[in-house]
């Protein structure tokens, strides 16, 4: 390799190399400045059903009764999918790349092949279901209050995330969950780095007229938007 080539190929990744950590930090600051940005409707408080917001540090879930007058979860989720076969009293819905989900349950697991397939939407979604009780909020869970037409577009927007069957249920990954009591299915839609597991809960709130950001890649921003002391504590 003559010497002009690598003085080629010595330059270009120069340029990559600092392209990275401009790239990245406009990213964070984008994602900063749209997530302070309101979206949604103003929530409200008094309706008909009560939801909660959960997050473990990574992804967030939009926690729901598993039992309404709308849906009965347990028939698109069957407890019997779950290793304890047990249907809780709530049940808690996220969605997300599928990798992410089954190889990086701890940051620890991340690796960068796992991180490329989630950034550029080439590694498919899923959606995790787990059963619980009666959530407490707290630092990383909110309490929200939707009427009826609320919880119904609700409802509309996490079977839409998923696959179904012909009767219904969705179309579970033959895979381990992170316990006992959760499962996980074939998703829809495309991850990236501009849609993720916390953009699709953002979105979830917006379809329900509730508060949430105009865009965001994380959680922490959905919390601000609701802090405990506007009453969504329990």
């Amino acid at each position: 390799m003559d010497r002009t080539k690598i003085r080629r190929i010595l330059r270009t990744s120069a340029k990559i190399a600092l392209a990275l950590p401009i790239a990245a930090v406009a990213y964070a600051a984008a994602g900063l400045l749209l997530s302070l940005v309101p979206g949604g409707g103003d929530g409200g408080v008094g309706g008909d059903v009560t939801v909660y917001i959960e997050s473990n540090g990574v992804h967030t879930d939009i926690v729901m009764p598993t039992v309404t007058e709308r849906i009965d979860w347990s028939r698109v989720a069957p407890p019997g999918d779950t290793d304890a076969g047990i249907r809780g009293e709530y049940i808690a819905a996220g969605w997300g790349s599928r990798d992410f989900y089954l190889n990086v349950p701890e940051w620890k697991d991340l690796t960068c092949g796992v991180a490329f397939r989630a950034i550029s939407g080439t590694g498919g979604t899923a959606l995790h279901m787990r059963y619980s009780g009666r959530p407490e909020a707290g630092p990383d869970c909110r309490r929200l209050s939707l009427s009826s037409a609320q919880y119904d577009a609700l409802v509309k927007y996490v079977l839409a995330s998923g696959r179904l069957c012909e009767d219904g249920r969705f179309v579970r990954i033959p895979c381990k969950g992170y316990g006992p009591h959760d499962a996980f299915y074939e998703g829809t839609g495309r991850y990236s780095m501009f849609r993720t597991c916390n953009t699709w809960t953002n979105s979830a709130l917006k379809e329900c007229g509730q508060r949430c950001c105009l865009w965001t890649a994380f959680g922490a921003p959905i919390f601000w938007k609701h802090p405990l002391d506007s009453g969504a504590e329990e």
